[in-house]
This record gives structure tokens, C-alpha cells and sequence, in this order.
């Protein structure tokens, strides 16, 4: 089974916010993301640094994106956010893999 592209994963949306849970999620995301013709900026893939959270845009643009925000963007007074992306889950064709509610420990699955 083919993995779904990180493309089909914006759809029609200007942006979105992936969580990667670990190095192995990176992983695949950092090989999806270069295959597909995603960038940092002007940095190398070689170069590229995981990270919890990755705001990816349609123009295939990708950033950093603080984990702070992310956890904020849960609470009420967070209005018209991007929709919050389980990326493994995502690859897995799981039907649920959006994100809701927060899920957020204080301890991490994995580090990156």
C-alpha cells in the first residue's frame, strides 16, 4: 500500500500543522516532504533538524513551528487554526488522524 502524500494531506488548505511523535515519524516525514519537493527555506534536506511540530504551506514551504503554540491552539480563546495533523497516523490511513482535543504529556513518546 502506497504512503499518502503530504500533498494530498493539505488538500485545498493554505496550511497545516503536522506533530511528528518521534525520530522514526521524522524520518518518514523528512523523506516524504524532500521527495514531494518541500523546503526549508534554502536549507539542504541534509540539513534538516526534527522538530515536534511542522507547519507546512501549499506553496511547499515548511517551518518550525513552537511547540507552545501548538498546545495553545487547544484552548478556546484559539480561533481559525490550521487542522493539526497526526502525521504517523495520517501514514497509516487511519480515518482519525486529526487532532481534537490536546493530547499533550509532559513527557514525549521518543526524543527526536
Amino acid at each position: 500500500m502506497d504512503m499518502r502524500t503530504i500533498r494530498e494531506m493539505l488538500g485545498n488548505d493554505e496550511k497545516v500543522w503536522v506533530y511528528i511523535d518521534g525520530r522514526e515519524t521524522w524520518e518518514k516525514f523528512a523523506g516524504a516532504a524532500k521527495s514531494e519537493g518541500f523546503r526549508f527555506g534554502e536549507i539542504s534536506p541534509e540539513k534538516w533538524v526534527p522538530s515536534y511540530v511542522i507547519a507546512v504551506h501549499s506553496s511547499r514551504e515548511m517551518g518550525h513551528f513552537p511547540l507552545f503554540i501548538w498546545v495553545r491552539s487547544f484552548m478556546a480563546d484559539f480561533s481559525n487554526t490550521p487542522k493539526r495533523i497526526d502525521f504517523m497516523k495520517y501514514c497509516r490511513n487511519d480515518k482519525d488522524f486529526l487532532y481534537k482535543t490536546p493530547h499533550f504529556t509532559a513527557r514525549f513518546k521518543q526524543r527526536l
